[in-house]
């Protein structure tokens, strides 16, 4: 449909410490006493910021068995079009400020980039639903901007594929959950292209996080690139 916002692929760009704490609801003290992975964290910086806080980051991403120059110009490429597509439909993003936007994305590229040559072993190279960790490695579990966002168009979602259907998610939800020793925490749980309402797919994921050992609620996002309405995050504590 012409006036809704699609993607035909998952796009490389990524996000400073500061949007990530913004989106989870999280404080800098919540994530430096934890064992964390960002999944999936693309030319996120926050694994570098965490790391270099004293904390313990690790993040998982299909491109990182790529080389620091090819994932540079990969982020800059797609920072440059995803900022043009989304200036051209400023009414799907109402709270946004392109210039910050531009500021920090590249921003996070840069970091990301720099700790990407030196520290390697922090980035393992694996992708959803599928992740190379032993259950319960890490006591907080940070996805953000890939479930949900890129389900199909006809299913709430920004993608032109079927790829990423309801199966795939319940797949991809449970692996997390499956790695993660203590919680996990699902960003952004809207809708896309719609008035503001829940994802279709949020209620029977969380129906089978609890059916499977898991309290789920919702906790609001300060993160305001998104609608300023319905704009929480899903977390999900183990009790079992």
């Amino acid at each position: 449909m012409p006036n809704r916002f699609t993607l035909d692929r998952v796009a490389f760009f990524g996000r400073t410490m500061e949007e990530y704490l913004q989106a989870f609801g999280l404080t800098t003290a919540d994530v430096l006493d934890k064992h964390v992975l960002d999944c999936p964290s693309g030319p996120d910086s926050f694994v570098a910021e965490v790391n270099a806080l004293g904390g313990d980051a690790v993040g998982v991403d299909l491109v990182y068995d790529q080389s620091a120059t090819e994932l540079e110009a990969k982020g800059r490429s797609d920072i440059a079009e995803c900022l043009a597509q989304m200036k051209a439909k400023p009414t799907f993003y109402p709270a946004m400020d392109f210039d910050q936007y531009a500021v920090d994305k590249t921003s996070a590229l840069e970091r990301f980039v720099a700790d990407y040559t030196k520290n390697r072993k922090r980035y393992v190279a694996a992708a959803l639903p599928k992740l190379p960790f032993a259950d319960r490695s890490f006591d907080l579990v940070l996805s953000a901007h890939l479930l949900f966002v890129y389900s199909p168009v006809e299913e709430d979602g920004f993608s032109e594929s079927s790829n990423m259907n309801l199966q795939w998610h319940h797949k991809a939800v449970r692996e997390i959950a499956r790695v993660s020793a203590r919680e996990i925490r699902l960003y952004p749980t809207a809708a896309m292209n719609s008035a503001p309402r829940r994802h279709r797919y949020i209620e029977p994921i969380m129906a089978d996080l609890c059916a499977n050992g898991w309290r789920v609620g919702f906790e609001p996002s300060q993160y305001r690139q998104l609608s300023t309405e319905m704009n929480d995050c899903l977390v999900a504590r183990r009790l079992t």
